[in-house]
């Protein structure tokens, strides 16, 4: 009777001994104001406006801009932003123009469209840990009110 309270004694001991070897302190629950800062804004998701015109002349260069936020401070330190124009007709055939940094989170290429037609806008934006890709239409020329409402079908249809 003795020896098996000893022994129980003894692995109590034991286990008591080894949970405390392998618990893990507490974690400092204190935050500084810049570190609460910083979490914030990570927390953030990064948020992209691709900005057109209505209509596009042909044969005059025209400015394509996007406007980067995260939360309600704009984005001015965007590590690289892309936008990559392609004709609906012809989807394979892309051109991709790195914008340039305008001020107040906006960024913006210039481009010259030569073909009427139905094409699609769509930014690249890595900024702050963040890939963003909005995709936008955009109407070149002159462009039939049927070749658009096809267009806007096939789209609703997907």
């Amino acid at each position: 009777m003795i020896l098996k309270k000893s022994i129980l004694t003894a692995i109590a001991i034991a286990s008591l001994l080894l949970s405390a070897c392998s618990a893990k302190p507490a974690a400092s629950t204190t935050t500084t104001a810049a570190d609460a800062g910083k979490s914030d804004k990570a927390d953030q998701a990064v948020e992209v406006k691709i900005q057109l015109p209505e209509k596009i002349a042909l044969n005059q260069e025209s400015t394509l801009k996007v406007q980067v936020k995260q939360g309600t401070a704009a984005v001015e330190d965007a590590e690289d932003i892309q936008f990559e124009i392609w004709s609906i007709k012809d989807i394979d055939d892309t051109e991709t123009i790195l914008a340039k940094h305008e001020g107040g989170g906006v960024y913006s290429v210039k481009k010259t469209f030569k073909k009427d037609g139905i094409y699609l806008v769509r930014t690249h934006v890595n900024a702050r840990g963040q890939h963003v890709m909005p995709k936008e239409r955009l109407l070149a020329g002159n462009v039939p009110e049927k070749d658009i409402q096809e267009y806007e079908a096939t789209v609703a249809g997907k």
